[in-house]
């Protein structure tokens, strides 16, 4: 029950006061119902492997995937800093629970 790798790609805005980075992210290897929590620790452990300034600490603002290829949209939810997937062409919570065969594209805003 954990999310795979992350890799920061690219930072926008490496000076902050609010860091935009695009990053992959490996699906979770045991999705659960609800959600995949913990996803601002997973953030911020990538973005100090990346050497990113001020990584330790930072708070997502806002999390955008590129959904093109992918059956899930993933979603956010700041309240209990859980990440989770809809299916897209119904919106319904996934149901597959090994994803980690996708990799996803995200654009994280953080503070």
């Amino acid at each position: 029950m954990a999310l795979g790798t992350m890799t920061i790609v690219e930072q926008v805005s490496p000076e902050g006061p609010l860091y935009i980075d695009r990053c992959t992210l490996v699906g979770d290897g045991a999705y659960p119902s609800g959600g995949t929590a913990g996803f601002e620790a997973t953030y911020q452990a990538a973005a100090v492997a990346a050497g990113m300034k001020n990584a330790v600490g930072r708070t997502i603002v806002m999390v955008h995937q590129d959904h093109d290829a992918e059956l899930n949209a993933l979603e956010y939810d700041h309240a209990n800093d859980k990440l989770f997937g809809r299916v897209k062409t119904t919106g319904v919570e996934s149901a597959v629970s090994n994803q980690s065969g996708i990799t996803y594209v995200l654009t994280v805003i953080s503070k």
